[in-house]
């Protein structure tokens, strides 16, 4: 190109390898003859092959490439370089070979030539020059070597290798080669949009009969359009990573270029601050070990030392680490250039080494990055596009989620069209998982930026010239409907138009059109049938041409369309179809049958379809071609929806004509199709029950529910005797003729060694005891209530639990007068079942002794409730299941309540003065319960005095502990009954918090909140909130002593009891006074102090923030700013 200036064109200096009678002829040498070319700005590429050249002398004649570094510079300075020669001593020529990478010259010559290639020194090549071999690094040869051998780097004299470290040549071949590639294609892409119009091309593209070409104006004189320098946009624009293809996938994998092993030594500790390596992270973090104790890293790796080194905290650190490196780049991400960092990210997340949970990790900080660079981001909108899509379609639900979360607000911060813009281009790859990416990016945009604007595009792209660009529409509407459903009502016309003209496009496109129309069906319903109503000509249509799987997206649109119908449509609709799929049920294609089973769902859920078409068009059918195909109850999907489907029949025809079709293969031989089949009968009965059932048919599905019980060998299926309960139940005093037949298998089946199988029967019995009243079965509940009395102490667990189920439901419908043995006797032997460690067996046995003293309580001994209540009871209050101890609660409080609680509460209060810290939260929990059932004047007197006398003996100070978690949990339990009580425990509590005993206080805290939750929403109760809070409001500074360096544990707790009492104080007195008592501390000059009284008004900021206004200082105008906001004294 010629200057500006206007002079004469620059000429290139000619190197001697252009010379044709030098050294370096091109016929002649081995060296390569580079050529001019345009990319003059740019430092020139040296291959792993080529000979440098030496270091030009600065002229008149210099060269474009002047002041450029060359890569790889040659130490040497000589115009000469002399290629050594491979091969026997009498070779001869100008020029010798250029050595490979890795092979070693041999030593047999003495002769030298001039070349014009420079030997390679890299893994393991030891470069020949005049037979010596040059020690470039200075060391010395070892003793006895002679001049010009190798060195001796080891101890075993063989050639070191180089390391994995070091920069390869062939890496760098690949990536230049990728890169010069790229620009070749910027290069024609450029020359294309910026070639002369000739007339010739105008005329081929405008008709010469309509259109003149104008004369070009006299004083139009253009510039010549500026040649960009592709070589440095291929290098901004490509991923040197995602470059070396062949190479990155081969370091995932742990192996060279070559295909040999990589070893790394990975060190046990990363450094300060940083978490451990993996094996498989060595690859791709290979930086962090290179660098890992370099004392300086050079200027030109720094950045990508520190991108890597925080990216590698996001991915393997804990939170604080994590959070560290998040915070770093996003603080430093206008220094390393969001393209940088999304070069690396996309570089670590397609090695294949990241786990859900690391995914998810990346994924929040990519978008607490979008978030910071705001507008900015549309410069690298497709690379984040291209990163997240593909978790669009990912297994895992919190990755699709994820994925969503990033498109979504990528569109709300750089807007619907940049987004657009991206994928369009996608429309109509070649590649169907790519279009399918499309779509779904596509709906999760227009998610939200709103169905207008996606509408918009769609209906533009809906006229694109490819078919695959307009499949990939269809199949974004669908996407759409599944993810805004009703909220498509708005675009619901625009969309039904495209449809419309879709619906007869190709055969692929006309396919997904359907299962769109599908998709937007289902998601407007109820509603959009009068939108929806041109199509459905066009469905309707369709499916009675097609057979199969060709038909099935149109059948499944025609089952979406006919719930949306009125009755009379849908029936009409139906009564057309049906016949055309009728004779389709018997089809081999199991996707196409799933298909066809959830149309027969959907149209008999019509609300026009009557059960007279349904008996008469459509049962029989049904059940010859799905029913008696057996191999579908191996399929769960098909075998489910088949269930449904006939479940839904059942509902509109009842459920004798369902029986009569499924109660002959209940005794069926294979295991998976009597499953099906008992579960559509259980499903059946519950949803249509039995009333109308024949005798004959009633003998005939117990006989057969009874039979699928005995070939249950071992007692582990519950769905047998679900079935056969759902059935006792449904027939209620019906089952008074075969209540023989159903405790003839009980008694067999107890007596069984397989203690599942006792448990099982024992769980039908609890479950069929109601029914069996019903039916006049005392007697046989009688004689079931001895045998399971006999058996309460089995010695598995889990039959056990059962036997009190059992036990608790006939003593429920016997009374006690008619239960044998009598319920004194029962109560005793709990006694002892009460001691089993079991969860299953203490809830058990704890539900029926609250049943005793509940209802039966005149037919036991108090003195037998009493030993329960303190022996048995007792010990299970500090169970680790909460259902446990809360159960146990509820039935001690009842015992209590039932033989009068002076004995029990003196009892308890004397296990106030025990050592054992349990025993006596044991005993607080179980005043409180006494408390909510027999009233607080029972107890609080007695907790009273107690605190009173303890006062000056040794165990002063526990039982005064013991008496503030009591007076805590009860004001718990008793809830508003508690406002009756509370002026006299202010005395109380003055005490405990004036104590120095910082644990007294802090209970003394707790308490006072327990007391003022008991009465919130009460009026009268502010001075008591008020006068406590003077006590307790100096201990919220309860931080550091003289001598701690550390916050104590018990310090910490102190101050959460301050702020949980405020927090209390909120909802009975009025936050502004509270702030009152903040408002100093907000300003304290001490960090640890702030931050406590910070604390604290946030809280209460959270529950009221309306109700602080008013409270917050006034500050006055100056002459500068108006600080005064009327606004805010508007009181509604």
């Amino acid at each position: 190109m010629a200057d500006s200036g206007g002079g004469e064109p620059h000429a290139l200096k000619k190197h001697r390898w252009e010379d044709p009678t030098g050294f370096g002829a091109a016929g002649e040498s081995g060296g390569m003859t580079p050529t001019a070319t345009r990319w003059r700005s740019a430092t020139p590429r040296q291959y792993g092959a080529d000979t440098p050249r030496r270091t030009p002398v600065l002229s008149s004649e210099t060269s474009t490439w002047r002041g450029m570094v060359t890569p790889n510079a040659t130490p040497y300075m000589t115009d000469f370089i002399p290629t050594p020669t491979f091969g026997a001593s009498g070779s001869s020529g100008m020029g010798g070979s250029t050595p490979s990478t890795f092979g070693t010259p041999l030593m047999g010559g003495s002769g030298v030539t001039a070349g014009g290639s420079t030997p390679l020194f890299a893994s393991g090549s030891t470069p020949r020059i005049g037979g010596a071999t040059p020690l470039f690094t200075g060391a010395t040869p070892a003793a006895g070597a002679s001049f010009g051998a190798t060195p001796n780097y080891q101890y075993e004299g063989e050639t070191p290798l180089q390391s994995h470290f070091a920069s390869s040549v062939e890496t760098q071949s690949i990536a230049t080669a990728a890169i010069e590639a790229k620009a070749k294609a910027l290069e024609k892409e450029w020359r294309r949009k910026n070639k002369r119009l000739t007339r010739e091309y105008l005329d081929s593209i405008l008709p010469a009969e309509f259109f003149t070409v104008a004369a070009v104006p006299a004083d139009y004189n253009p510039l010549p359009p500026e040649e960009p320098n592709f070589y440095e946009i291929a290098v901004r624009s490509m991923d040197v990573f995602a470059v070396q293809g062949g190479a990155a996938s081969a370091v995932t994998a742990g192996l060279d270029a070559k295909g040999q092993p990589i070893r790394y030594d990975i060190p046990e500790d990363m450094g300060d601050g940083m978490p451990a390596m993996k094996v498989e992270d060595a690859a791709v973090f290979v930086e962090l070990l290179k660098y890992h104790k370099a004392e300086k890293i050079p200027d030109e790796h720094l950045p990508s030392y520190l991108l890597m080194k925080n990216l590698f905290k996001i991915k393997n650190g804990d939170t604080m680490q994590r959070r560290a490196g998040t915070r770093y780049l996003l603080d430093k991400a206008t220094i390393f250039g969001s393209h940088f960092i999304f070069q690396r990210l996309s570089y670590i997340w397609s090695s294949d080494i990241l786990n859900i949970e690391e995914k998810h990790y990346f994924i929040d900080f990519i978008k607490s990055l979008l978030q910071q660079m705001g507008k900015e981001a549309r410069r690298f909108t497709k690379e984040v596009i291209h990163l997240v899509e593909p978790l669009l379609t990912a297994h895992e639900r919190i990755l699709r989620d994820d994925g969503k979360q990033v498109l979504t607000l990528l569109t709300r911060v750089v807007g619907f069209q940049a987004v657009f813009a991206v994928i369009r281009e996608d429309f109509g790859h070649a590649e169907s998982i790519v279009r399918r990416h499309t779509a779904r990016v596509m709906a999760v945009v227009g998610y939200a930026a709103g169905t207008e604007e996606v509408t918009a595009a769609l209906r533009d792209m809906s006229y694109a010239p490819s078919a695959l660009a307009r499949q990939t529409v269809v199949r974004s509407m669908a996407e759409l409907a599944k993810m805004v459903g009703h909220a498509l009502m708005a675009a619901l016309p625009e969309m039904v138009a495209m449809l419309e003209r879709l619906l007869r496009d190709e055969k692929r496109v006309q396919r997904d059109a359907a299962l769109a129309v599908a998709a937007i069906a289902e998601a407007t319903a109820p509603d959009g049938i009068e939108e929806l109503a041109p199509l459905v000509d066009v469905i309707c249509e369709e499916c009675m041409k097609g057979i199969g799987s060709m038909a099935s997206p149109f059948i499944q649109a025609f089952s979406a369309l006919v719930p949306l119908m009125s009755p009379f449509d849908a029936q009409a609709r139906t009564a057309a179809m049906m016949p055309n799929l009728v004779n389709q049920f018997s089809t081999p294609e199991d996707e196409f049958r799933r298909v066809l089973i959830s149309v027969v769902r959907k149209c008999v859920l019509a609300e026009g379809v009557t059960p007279q078409f349904i008996r008469q068009t459509i049962l029989e059918p049904f059940f010859e071609g799905f029913w008696r195909v057996r191999r579908l109850a191996a399929e769960r999907q098909t075998s489910g929806s088949l269930v449904a489907t006939t479940v839904e029949i059942a509902k509109k025809l009842g459920s004798v004509d369902v029986l009569v079709k499924l109660s002959p293969d209940m005794k069926d031989e294979s295991e998976e199709y009597q499953r099906m089949v008992l579960t559509a009968i259980k499903k059946v009965v519950d949803a249509a029950g039995m009333e109308a059932a024949p005798d004959t048919l009633v003998t005939f599905v117990l006989d057969g529910a009874i039979a699928a019980v005995r070939q249950d060998e071992l007692g582990t299926s519950k769905l047998v005797m679900n079935v056969l309960a759902t059935i006792c139940n449904a027939l209620a005093a019906r089952l008074r003729p075969y209540l023989k037949q159903v405790f003839d298998l009980i008694k067999r089946r107890r007596e069984n060694r397989e203690a599942s199988m006792r448990a099982q029967t024992a769980d039908l019995v609890s479950r069929i005891a109601h029914t069996v009243m019903l039916a006049d079965g005392a007697v046989f509940l009688q004689d079931l209530g001895l045998s399971l009395y006999e058996r309460l102490e089995d010695p598995d667990a889990r039959a056990l639990s059962a036997n009190l189920r059992a036990v608790r439901s006939i003593l429920a419908e016997l009374g006690s007068r008619r239960f044998k043995p009598s319920v004194r006797e029962l109560l005793k032997r709990l006694t002892f079942v009460i001691k089993s460690r079991n969860s299953q067996v203490q809830n058990g046995a704890i539900a029926l002794i609250e049943d005793i003293a509940t209802n039966y309580d005149t037919d036991v001994d108090a003195i037998h409730l009493h030993q329960l209540a303190t022996r048995g009871l007792f010990e299970l209050l500090d169970s680790p299941q909460r259902a446990t101890r809360h159960a146990c609660a509820r039935t001690f409080g009842v015992i209590a309540k039932k033989i009068r609680p002076f004995a029990i509460i003196l009892e308890l209060v004397d296990n106030f003065r025990q050592d054992k810290r349990q025993i006596r939260i044991c005993t607080a929990v179980a005043l409180s319960a006494i408390a909510k059932e027999c009233g607080p004047f029972t107890i609080i007197p007695y907790l009273l005095n107690e605190y009173k006398i303890s006062e000056g003996k040794q165990v002063a100070v526990i039982v005064q502990h013991s008496v503030l978690k009591a007076i805590r949990y009860i004001f718990e339990a008793i809830g508003p009954i508690g406002k009756e009580y509370v002026y006299p425990m202010i005395p109380l509590l003055e005490r405990a918090l004036t104590e120095t005993n910082i644990q007294m206080r802090r209970m003394a805290v707790e308490a006072g909140r327990a007391v003022l939750l008991s009465v919130a929403g009460n009026d009268g109760f502010e001075e008591v909130a008020l006068h406590l809070l003077n006590f307790i409001h100096p201990n919220i500074v309860e931080l550091l002593a003289k001598n701690e360096v550390k916050i104590g544990e018990e310090r910490l707790k102190m101050v959460t009891a301050v702020v949980s009492y405020y927090e209390a104080a909120r909802v009975v007195i009025e936050p502004g006074k509270l702030l009152q008592y903040l408002l100093q501390g907000l300003f304290h000059p001490a960090r640890k102090v702030r931050d406590i009284y910070r604390r604290t008004y946030n809280l209460i900021y959270v529950g009221s923030p309306e109700s602080l206004v008013p409270y917050y200082p006034r500050v006055e105008s100056d002459t500068s700013h108006t600080y005064v906001r009327h606004e805010l004294e508007v009181l509604l």
